[in-house]
């Protein structure tokens, strides 16, 4: 199989390329049938194409950004906000006090 991972441009394919080449390495790995010497050299290109392609997600990521139009015309580059699940979270606070009867009386010490 070709192994375009070692052309020394890894980091200027595109990313779907990169995850392709990647599934074949692990496929290859998987299957446990490369001699031990083979395996550690597709270990480590798998390893440089992950790390490619974690590259180029960031460089994507850095370039997405979201255009507000102000009242008077003018664009203002946002970058775009993270997704929920990484955003940092505080304490929940009760939206509500406790209802009576439903051990709200209790002093907690």
């Amino acid at each position: 199989m070709a192994n375009r991972s070692n052309d020394g441009a890894a980091k200027e394919r595109p990313y779907d390329d990169l995850i392709a080449d990647l599934e074949i390495c692990v496929k290859e790995l998987e299957e446990g049938r490369l001699p031990l010497e083979r395996a550690i050299d597709r270990f480590k290109e798998g390893i440089a194409l992950v790390k490619a392609a974690e590259r180029r997600l960031q460089e994507a990521e850095g370039q997405v950004n979201l255009l507000l139009r102000a009242e008077d015309g003018t664009e203002t580059v946002v970058p775009f906000p993270a997704a929920p699940s990484e955003t940092p979270r505080g304490p929940r606070l009760a939206t509500s006090a406790p209802k009576p009867g439903a051990g709200g009386d209790d002093i907690p010490f």
